[in-house]
């Protein structure tokens, strides 16, 4: 498990790591692009071939329909249809002339399969592959759905769905249909039918969807309905509709379009079933709808094999590049080892490194970096001394200009005071006052800042008291409560008056009495102090910013910063006591609480 915090395999781990997250995000993102891309241009080339085979479907039916009305608008060919020979040399003649017209009419080479004209009186003629004018019982001709699909049409065209020819079985016809009459304006009880033979509009798709070198069937799966739905094409599967997209497609108001796979239903079992598209082109003309549908994986079948590619490129290329990184990082970590020996050697008493053995390197930067290091660490045992002495300086002057600090106003206050009695000769209050007063300006006026016990401190905050008792006389009481055991602990200079001095300034702004509480402890910790009064309490944004101030004890504290004087009480015994020291501030139900302390002296 150790190897693996090494320089030498942290260094293997990221190069290699990166150069995989890069692979992955290459192969993925270049897969996402070109499989949108691909999808998007396979579907526009499916929508593009469902119009065309539409168009050539169209362009069929409109041929057979041109023949249609060309034959019922033919006034030669309807006066030999409806005239009725009364000898056969007539008849004979009719027919011929039948056969001519039809021969004029729709050409040579014919481009339909068969022409049926029927009567509903039992006319027939019959044109194209074969030529034949008969009479049909009426019942029939009746009998059949699509001459009466095509009646209803009055005389529009009709497209008759594919079905087997009537008079030859082997043969599946897929015809156009429409209605005429003798008379303009009498019912309609003639038609005329255009067959052609299936097999062509088979090709048509066949050699639309047709993939070089690729045998049937083909991925491109076509369905073509007509108006109602009825499935055209295919009709060998005999699919019903239901196992198709129409449902979806006869829904849609647009003649063409193309649908993505989350719009397609899913037919059979989910975990089976490819994602499939699907594109669509519906006829104004003959009412066909021409559907595609193609698989998602047969469309994205090349991406998946260069995507596979590169992987097993990608896949190399780390392995290669995981055994460079290797070797490159071996040769890095040689100096590196030598000066991480060196480091480990280093102590406050011996900041200059021992010699470093050369290392066969040759990479400057490394070299460098070790005559830099060298460097450093002179630089650092001269600038560690320079700051300890300037640190022990600033300290030092932070600690007496603490104890020579002393509130003006207070002074005044209790000068006034000494006047005032004077003034009304009383003279041991005011011999008291002075001595008080004396006792604390030599109380700070000591320049040194080494400890002194709690028995010291006491004694200049019981001045500080009896001075501020001459002041406010009967409006504030002081109780004090520390064990005997403990006057005798040393403890920074001035560090439970300027507390105790807070309360006057911030905790009493409000009527009296007064009163203030000072309470020591000592407990298996250490020794501890609590100094509470009866106040306001602190408000708590001052409370948070003192605190966010001792959280972050590296910072400078500005010499006008309100909260100075509790900070360098925090700040000293910090320094005093490390870790051990105790500094907390808090709101109590009747005011505010300050507690100090630190351990128990060894001395003692």
């Amino acid at each position: 498990m150790k190897r693996f915090r090494t320089v030498q395999a942290k260094l293997f781990m990221v190069y290699a790591c990166l150069i995989m997250l890069i692979i992955i995000i290459f192969v993925t993102s270049f897969y996402l692009y070109v499989s949108r891309a691909l999808e998007q241009k396979a579907s526009e080339s499916i929508h593009q071939l469902s119009l065309n085979i539409s168009d050539k479907f169209d362009t069929e039916l409109r041929n057979m329909d041109a023949i249609a009305e060309r034959i019922i608008t033919s006034d030669s060919l309807r006066t030999y249809f409806f005239e009725n020979a009364d000898n056969p040399a007539k008849e004979l003649y009719n027919r011929r002339n039948i056969s001519n017209t039809l021969f004029s009419i729709t050409g040579y080479p014919f481009q339909f399969y068969q022409i049926h004209i029927y009567g509903l009186n039992g006319k027939y003629i019959e044109f194209g592959k074969n030529f034949d004018v008969s009479r049909l019982s009426p019942d029939t001709i009746q009998n059949k759905d699509w001459i009466h699909a095509t009646l209803v049409q009055d005389g529009r065209r009709t497209v008759i769905p594919p079905r087997k020819d009537d008079w030859d079985p082997n043969t599946t016809i897929l015809s156009v249909g429409r209605a005429f009459t003798e008379v303009l304006g009498e019912p309609m009880d003639n038609i005329v039918e255009i067959q052609q033979d299936y097999s062509v509009f088979e090709n048509i798709i066949n050699r639309s969807i047709a993939i070089p070198g690729e045998k049937p069937p083909y991925s491109t799966k076509v369905y073509v309905y007509d108006r109602n739905g009825i499935l055209i094409y295919p009709l060998s599967q005999g699919l019903p509709r239901v196992v198709t997209p129409w449902n979806e497609i006869s829904k849609l108001t647009n003649s063409s379009g193309i649908l993505a796979p989350a719009y397609l239903p899913t037919f059979q079992d989910a975990s089976k079933q490819p994602a499939e598209m699907a594109a669509y082109s519906r006829s104004d003309f003959s009412g066909l709808t021409v559907l595609l549908v193609e698989s998602e994986a047969a469309l994205l079948q090349p991406v998946q094999i260069f995507r596979n590619q590169i992987i097993l490129v990608g896949v190399a290329a780390l392995l290669l590049t995981m055994i460079l990184t290797y070797y490159v990082s071996k040769g890095l970590t040689t100096p590196l080892k030598a000066i991480r020996k060196s480091i480990n050697s280093l102590s406050l008493q011996t900041l200059h490194p021992k010699k470093m053995m050369d290392a066969p390197s040759h990479l400057n930067e490394l070299e460098e970096l070790k005559s830099a290091f060298v460097q450093m660490c002179e630089r650092l045992e001269e600038s560690l001394h320079e700051t300890v002495e300037a640190r022990s300086q600033e300290i030092k002057a932070r600690m007496l200009a603490l104890q020579a600090q002393m509130n003006p106003h207070f002074l005044y206050n209790t000068l006034t005071i000494i006047s005032i009695k004077a003034d009304n000769n009383n003279q041991q209050e005011i011999v008291k006052m002075c001595s008080d007063l004396s006792g604390m300006m030599r109380y700070i006026a000591v320049e040194e800042s080494a400890p002194v016990t709690i028995a010291q401190e006491m004694d200049y905050t019981g001045k500080y008291l009896d001075l501020m008792k001459s002041r406010h006389s009967d409006q504030f009481t002081c109780s004090i409560d520390i064990p005997v055991n403990m006057s005798h602990v040393r403890v920074p200079r001035l560090i439970i008056q300027p507390i105790v001095e807070n309360c006057f300034k911030h905790a009493f702004n409000q009527r009296p009495p007064w009163h203030i509480h000072i309470d020591g402890k000592i407990n298996d910790n250490g020794w501890e102090m609590i100094i509470s009064d009866n106040g306001i309490g602190f408000d708590e944004e001052v409370l948070a910013n003192i605190h966010a101030k001792i959280d972050h004890p590296d910072r400078t504290i500005a010499d006008d910063d309100p909260h100075i004087g509790l900070l360098n009480i925090f700040h000293r015994l910090k320094l005093l006591y490390n870790d051990l020291a105790v500094f907390q501030l808090s709101n109590t139900e009747k005011g505010a609480k300050v507690r100090i302390g630190g351990p128990w002296p060894e001395e003692n």
